[in-house]
């Protein structure tokens, strides 16, 4: 859940870097995201996105206050923007992680959305997916824009540990909801601080990638010990190695203003080295 976009600049990270520093387990999955944007090339942006989408994916961004869940509606939201229709888009990845059981997993990486007319729209987006018999398939996904042309600041790849499962569903809602209710007593930013891992990243700067929980607590409140938003899990996915998860749902302004919407659609992947251990947000 983003903010604010108070993050610092990322530095750039070269392409021989990157590849050296992706661990085995993971290229599969950012090789498979590379041929989704490798299968848009030609095709507008309403056809090239949501061709990746699982049955059961859902969409945040657009404007609305409200998740777009499932493929008939998140191509009626991207649809809604009738440049999208003339825009062509491509993508790189640069970053992510893998459960152990390698069913599930996120990238995030770079985008750029070429309109018909004008300067091309540079981005960065977050991806949840899901393998399914037919291949990787987006469960979860957002756009934000990016200041900076290049290649973007990258995290250690999450790889998980695990091969066991407790009720990993109800401790990964339950997390969620202790994240929101301890932000409403200390505050959203030593909330941020506390509840994520020095691995974690979040894209919700325009001209960054803010990795660690220090530096995302920095950049989504301030020092006082209060929250604008409270939230909870809605819904929730965990892979069966019960050690990389995915929670979705609204955020509910807690002041909303009249005649704005008074609620904010999210996502966030959380991840832990085994059962019974702490979750923890990796990715938002």
């Amino acid at each position: 859940m983003h903010i604010s976009h108070a993050f610092a600049v990322a530095a750039v990270v070269a392409p021989a870097a990157l590849q050296a520093a992706t661990p085995a387990r993971l290229t599969p999955l950012l090789e498979a995201d590379r041929a989704w944007s490798r299968a848009a090339q030609g095709r507008n942006l309403v056809d090239g996105l949501s061709a990746m989408f699982d049955e059961y994916g859902v969409l945040v961004g657009g404007g609305s206050p409200e998740l777009a869940r499932g493929p008939a509606a998140i191509r009626a939201r991207l649809a809604a923007r009738p440049e999208n229709a003339t825009s062509t888009v491509e993508w790189q990845p640069v970053g992510g992680g893998i459960s152990t059981d390698g069913t599930q997993g996120f990238t995030y990486g770079a985008l750029t959305v070429r309109p018909k007319e004008g300067a091309p729209l540079l981005q960065k987006y977050l991806a949840y997916w899901v393998k399914r018999p037919a291949g990787w398939r987006v469960f979860a996904y957002k756009r934000v824009g990016r200041q900076a042309a290049g290649e973007l600041r990258v995290a250690p790849a999450i790889i998980g540990t695990s091969r066991h499962r407790d009720d990993a569903i109800a401790t990964l809602k339950q997390s969620e909801k202790a994240f929101s209710d301890e932000a409403q007593q200390i505050g959203l930013r030593a909330a941020f601080k506390k509840w994520g891992r020095p691995d974690s990243i979040n894209i919700g700067a325009e001209e960054a990638v803010a990795i660690g929980s220090e530096a995302i607590g920095n950049g989504v409140g301030g020092p006082e010990p209060t929250s604008s938003v409270t939230w909870a899990a809605d819904e929730a996915l965990v892979a069966g190695s019960g050690d990389m998860g995915l929670s979705y749902g609204l955020l509910h302004l807690n002041k909303p203003e009249a005649g704005r919407p008074a609620t904010i659609p999210f996502f966030t992947v959380w991840a832990r080295p085994r059962a019974g251990d702490p979750w923890r947000y990796v990715a938002e």
